[in-house]
């Protein structure tokens, strides 16, 4: 299907980038790199820039989803339009100071949330949380950078009425995902969509015959190809490189905020009187 949200299509680039030939690549990233002048450019200017032949930017092109060169060429230039500042905001100096650089962050993050669900399927949430909250038994699972946010989803689905478990060892992870069954889920959280214990775990399910939701950053990698159903949010700049190594989960944190909101609405008052105990239980743990 062809993108038509803003800021849809260098999503699509970046979320794909890593699943590309190298050649591929290199002309995927002269694609992100001039996508402000993009449309001034023809396919020959672009094989000559990323040092590859005029056929490998057609085939670039339609590996990303698209026709060909023109009709990605169209839509980038629209979409670098509707992300470009105006031209008489100055650029801020890097911040020098502990103080500047948090509250840059924050401003940072707050300028990207548009972005950060430009890859971000309708359908696919709604499928999603009728999974989750329907789900006989929910086994939630992430590893590495990922693993915290699993805990967390697992606990804020406890705390709505919603059972769910999260195992912190990785073949306790593998032996819960097998003993799901049908009418059961699999939560799967993973920012490159590769770690190989989380896909194992994807996987795991798949051959039980439970359903797979996927949270993760690229559209195309091993776990989003073993789920069934992929939530794709990822911070507009980001890179695999920066995913592997020193990823922003901010996306990830505020899709599962999002999704229990909804799963809360989903259960209605079973979810409302849940809350009540635990708040109950909290206030009781809370010195004077």
């Amino acid at each position: 299907m062809t993108p038509t949200r803003p800021g849809e299509v260098i999503a699509t680039i970046r979320s794909l980038l890593p699943s590309l030939l190298p050649t591929e690549q290199a002309v995927a990233a002269v694609l992100l790199a001039r996508s402000a002048d993009i449309v001034e450019l023809s396919s020959q200017q672009v094989a000559d820039l990323a040092g590859a032949s005029r056929a490998t930017v057609v085939r670039t092109c339609q590996s990303l989803g698209y026709t060909g060169y023109q009709q990605l060429r169209v839509l980038l230039a629209r979409d670098a339009g509707y992300g470009t500042p105006p031209a008489a905001t100055p650029a801020a100096a890097p911040p020098a100071d502990a103080v500047g650089i948090v509250t840059a962050t924050f401003h940072a993050i707050a300028t990207a949330a548009d972005g950060m669900t430009a890859l971000l399927d309708g359908d696919a949430v709604a499928r999603s949380v009728e999974t989750l909250a329907g789900a006989r038994r929910l086994v939630v699972v992430g590893n590495g950078l990922s693993a915290p946010l699993a805990q967390d989803a697992a606990a804020r689905l406890v705390s709505i009425g919603r059972p769910a478990e999260a195992p912190m060892d990785v073949i306790g992870q593998q032996i819960s995902a097998r003993l799901l069954g049908e009418g059961d889920a699999l939560l799967a959280i993973s920012g490159s969509g590769s770690n190989a214990a989380t896909v194992a775990s994807a996987r795991a399910a798949v051959t039980a015959g439970a359903t797979v939701v996927a949270v993760t950053a690229f559209a195309r990698s091993p776990l989003t190809t073993a789920s069934s159903t992929n939530l794709v949010v990822t911070a507009p700049e980001l890179t695999f490189q920066d995913e592997l190594t020193l990823a922003s989960r901010v996306p990830h944190a505020i899709l599962i905020e999002g999704l229990v909101a909804a799963i809360t609405r989903r259960l209605g008052e079973a979810a409302a009187t849940a809350k009540n105990l635990a708040l109950d239980v909290i206030s009781e743990n809370l010195a004077d």
